[in-house]
This record gives structure tokens, sequence and C-alpha cells, in this order.
């Protein structure tokens, strides 16, 4: 996996660079300092995952994510020591695909990182509370409501797991590896609000 790090904090740029370069799944990292520089960074070699702050000079990180995901079609996770929950929107509306606080990044960014890098999301549990707030109507609304948080591959798992299928089988009709598969329900399990296979099931066929 290449990574593409836009950081301004060069203390934390470095940190979050050496511990991106220990991960066996990552096979190089290029590290800059503002959205400009990361824009141009992506004509002059491709990446896999771009690790975003929002707090950065210049164009800012809203408006980098917006012309990431718009012109590159890459997975943004976003690394941030931003709080306010109306930033997670914001992101989400600009094409983000995950959420992290600088705070988890060590426990947690390998799993964010395998997460969207296969195409699934990864939204930390503040920010998915945040997006499932956005419209209390939708969230306690008819089963579509609940999915919409869902990427159409976390469908794919949650259709499948529903069709009683173990994290072999899933793996097997859908092409991945098991490992991605636990990626997957997790993510799942987070945005659905719930612990298990069995009340991912029930919070589709069932709201109520």
């Amino acid at each position: 996996m290449r990574v593409l790090l836009i950081e301004d904090d060069e203390a934390f740029r470095v940190g979050i660079e050496a511990f991106l370069l220990r991960l066996p799944a990552v096979t190089a990292v290029r590290s800059v300092s503002d959205g400009e520089q990361g824009l141009e960074a992506l004509l002059a070699a491709p990446a896999d995952v771009v690790v975003l702050d929002i707090g950065l000079p210049g164009l800012g990180g809203l408006e980098t994510c917006r012309r990431i995901s718009a012109d590159h079609a890459l997975p943004v996770l976003v690394l941030t020591s931003q709080d306010d929950g109306r930033w997670v929107q914001r992101l989400w509306d600009a094409g983000a695909s995950g959420y992290l606080h600088k705070a988890e990044a060590l426990g947690q960014l390998e799993t964010a990182l395998t997460s969207v890098g296969q195409g699934a999301s990864w939204w930390d549990r503040s920010a998915t509370r945040a997006l499932r707030s956005r419209d209390t109507a939708a969230a306690a609304g008819p089963p579509e409501a609940s999915l919409a948080l869902l990427t159409p591959r976390e469908r794919e798992v949650l259709a499948a797991m529903a069709g009683g299928l173990t994290n072999r089988q899933i793996a097997d009709s859908l092409g991945l590896g098991t490992g991605t598969v636990r990626v997957y329900l997790h993510t799942i399990f987070q945005k659905l609000q719930v612990s298990n296979r069995t009340q991912a099931v029930l919070k589709v066929l069932d709201p109520e």
C-alpha cells in the first residue's frame, strides 16, 4: 500500500511517517505539509490511500479532501485532533472514507488504513455518532436509513452475513481474505451500533 501523508505539524508528520513505514501492508510513504503539495504529489506519482489532516494552511484540509475524492477517486483517511462533530458531516460530504482522532492514531491507524484501502470505511466512535445524529428521522426510519451509512461493499458483506454465511464463506464468495472480512464486520457493527452478527442482521430485517 502506497500512502500519501498530508500533515503540517512537522513533529507529528515525522512520527506518523515512521509508524506507517513499520506496518507490513505499507510499501511506501510520501509526506507533504499542505494540500497544494499533496495534489502535486498525486500528479507526480500514484498513491493507494491518502492520510489527511484537516487543519492545513492554504487550501485547507476540507477542500483538499474534496479535490482528491473528485479528481483522483482515492480513499482519504482523515487524521485529526478536531473534536467538532460538524467537521465529520462536512468531510463525509467531501468524500472522505474515514475519520480517526489523533489521540487514537497509534492504536487504530493500521486497522483504519486496511479498511479504507480495501474499499470499506473507518469512522471512529465519535465520528459515527456524529454521522448518525445528523438526521434523527433517518436514523429512526426504515432499514434503508441504517444502510445509508454503509458502502456498497459493506452492504454486500452484510447481505452475505444475513444469508447465514461464515466469514470464510463470505471471503470465498466475494473474493476477499478472511482478515478483510473481519475488518468489514467491525466497520458494519460500528456503523449500525451493534455488537454482534445477529444484532446486525436484525437491525436490517426488523428496525423496530
